[in-house]
């Protein structure tokens, strides 16, 4: 068992406490989180294994951890980011070499396995929203290359929660990478314009065909940013792609509505 921060785990423990004895608001629960954060600061304890770091570690990550993380830095597929065998002469993952995609390219910071995992699990509920910045940090780093080689975008737009799951949370974890992206690159983050109508079945134990289905129609853009996106390049932003679903269904929206491109930059991707 990894070692837990002290904080998180008296913040985890009083707040089941608390909300459900006193059904604490967003605000509220922020505001505790932020009094815990002065208490217990996150940013001396590594976000995936909980040793105690420097303040300085980039990433907030230790040593052990930056070693042991699946880092998207040699062969990767060319529509997606997905980690490739660096000895395979295909220049498409399985899953692109089968499905079409309505974006024009993804890119992913490291592949899904045990650390990527742990450090998502804290992050989505966990109640540890610090780690956003970190995690959009290594967001702007893995883009920056891309950046200097030609790419351009217009906007940043984080993939949308449920607004019952945002509640139920206390924030969308793809806004909150968003938002460091969004101030380091200079291009606005338009964190409201994509809209999930209903909630969807969890994804994790469905086939490719029910991922597809399961996220048809569910999302929709805001009256108010079909001005914005049309005739604009557009970044997707997303924690973890698997199979492509969510972000195809995203992709397809925000074309419709008039948007020139789309790319897509997530924290993980699942293996090849």
């Amino acid at each position: 068992m990894r070692p837990r921060q002290p904080g998180v785990l008296f913040y985890k423990e009083g707040k089941s406490v608390m909300a459900k004895a006193f059904e604490i608001k967003p605000l509220i629960r922020k505001a505790f989180n932020d009094f815990l954060e002065i208490l217990f600061p996150g940013n001396i304890y590594c976000i995936c294994c909980g040793r105690i770091i420097d303040d300085t570690r980039p990433y907030a990550l230790c040593d052990h951890c930056v070693r042991a993380f699946h880092w998207a830095t040699g062969k990767t597929c060319l529509k997606c980011g997905k980690i490739m065998d660096v000895n395979s002469r295909r220049s498409l993952c399985r899953d692109c070499s089968e499905l079409s995609h309505r974006y024009e390219q993804g890119l992913t910071c490291v592949q899904y396995g045990l650390y990527e995992r742990s450090v998502m699990l804290s992050f989505k509920y966990g109640d540890q929203a610090y780690i956003g910045e970190k995690l959009g940090d290594i967001l702007f780093d893995r883009i920056s290359p891309e950046l200097e080689s030609g790419l351009a975008f217009d906007c940043i737009i984080p993939v949308p929660m449920h607004k019952r799951k945002v509640r139920k949370r206390g924030y969308n974890q793809a806004e909150l990478m968003a938002r460091p992206l969004a101030h380091k690159t200079g291009v606005p983050l338009l964190k409201d314009a994509l809209v999930r109508i209903r909630e969807s079945k969890p994804m994790s134990k469905l086939s490719t065909f029910d991922r597809m289905e399961n996220v048809k129609n569910i999302f929709t853009l805001r009256e108010d940013a079909v001005k914005l996106i049309r005739s604009k390049t557009v970044l997707l932003i997303d924690d973890i792609y698997t199979t492509g679903s969510t972000a195809d269904e995203c992709s397809k929206v925000l074309l419709e509505a008039g948007a020139e491109k789309v790319y897509l930059l997530t924290f993980a991707a699942g293996a090849n």
